[in-house]
């Protein structure tokens, strides 16, 4: 039968064949971990793999792998390479995430070889996912570590965010990684967009480097850029970000029902409990669209204008704030008391799906 591939997201997809492209680096650019593309190959821009799949009841079958494929060099620029974590202390090596049974519980996957219930072969994984962000590292040297800590710290403040993170052992997975990266070449990062690394531009390496000194802030800064379709990246997460009142306005204007939660900064408990809460939405109802923009004010300047208290949820409808039960901030804090506020607000043709699919796997 034909194998399906667990997502990170507690679905499931029929497994794609690999794409023929694989990434290499090249050597020397001045800065540690980061080097220029040396060769070119291809692949083709039509290979997109589908945003979604049907719902498979039965647990996964287990990919066939093969270990085979020749090797092809991605294009120009397709290598991305991480920077050093100057100011980072030592980190440790956390394991693989658990399967979808417990898809959240980790933020980052491991790409390996190994046959396991939790492990992931990488060609299937970018292509089963939009939007991938891999490292390729080495458990020796006190720069892996340090790029490490900083991969960690990214992938647990974006932890409810359409981007899957993932990395792969080039010691212990040689065979895998090699069809990418050079053996020497490590630590190295690359990102996929719709199962293609992305090109990068040299200057935007100096700007992570020279503005951000090689911190998740500038690696988010570059993730937004490149793997965004709009300045705020709202693609690319459940929750939009809402840096100004213009972008609050222009939110609650586009959709009939909004949701904007008010926070007093990023990643306070608040504000992962609402991200949280959405996401648990979008895997409920299995949808990429649930009936309603979902927004996060977390500057206090901009929540000021718009008389926001944080923390707080707020609904609005046809561009207006529900002023009766449309705002929760004094209720308890926990996902399951704001989920369930928030999908009192939802179209009913979206809870009705939800009934009905929750309907369906207490039959099976």
């Amino acid at each position: 039968p034909p194998c399906v591939h667990p997502r990170r997201d507690g679905r499931s997809r029929p497994c794609l064949l690999a794409m023929g492209a694989t990434a290499a680096a090249a050597r020397g650019s001045g800065v540690p971990g980061m080097a220029p593309p040396r060769t070119t190959g291809g692949t083709s821009a039509s290979l997109r793999p589908p945003r979604r799949a049907p719902a498979v009841s039965a647990a996964p079958l287990p990919c066939r792998r093969d270990w085979s494929s020749r090797r092809v060099r991605v294009p120009a620029g397709a290598l991305l390479a991480v920077l050093a974590a100057r100011f980072a202390g030592q980190g440790t090596l956390v394991g693989a995430e658990p399967c979808s049974d417990s898809p959240k519980e980790y933020g980052i996957v491991q790409f390996t070889q190994e046959e396991c219930t939790c492990c992931y072969e990488l060609d299937e994984f970018i292509q089963d996912n939009d939007y991938v962000y891999v490292l390729f590292y080495s458990t020796k040297g006190r720069l892996n570590l340090d790029i490490n800590a900083k991969f960690e710290q990214l992938a647990a403040e974006w932890k409810w965010s359409r981007i899957h993170f993932g990395r792969i052992d080039t010691d212990k997975d040689r065979e895998m990684s090699k069809k990418w990266v050079e053996p020497n070449m490590v630590p190295t990062n690359v990102m996929y967009k719709f199962g293609r690394p992305v090109e990068v531009k040299p200057k935007d390496f100096e700007q992570i480097r020279d503005r951000y000194q090689g911190s998740p802030e500038g690696i988010k800064w570059m993730l937004t850029k490149y793997l965004g379709e709009d300045a705020e990246g709202s693609n690319i997460h459940y929750v939009t970000p809402l840096m100004s009142a213009k972008k609050h306005a222009k939110l609650v204007k586009k959709n009939e029902i909004s949701l904007v939660g008010f926070f007093k900064k990023e990643n306070d408990m608040y504000h992962k409990i609402f991200c949280e809460a959405v996401w648990g939405l979008h895997q409920t109802i299995d949808r990429d669209d649930i009936g309603a923009g979902v927004g996060a004010v977390t500057i206090q300047s901009v929540a000021k204008k718009l008389s926001g208290q944080a923390p707080s949820v707020v609904v609005y409808i046809d561009g207006k704030a529900v002023e009766q039960d449309g705002v929760f901030g004094d209720g308890k804090w926990t996902v399951k008391d704001l989920s369930a506020f928030l999908k009192q607000f939802l179209p009913l043709s979206v809870v009705e799906d939800d009934a009905d699919d929750r309907g369906a796997k207490e039959d099976l």
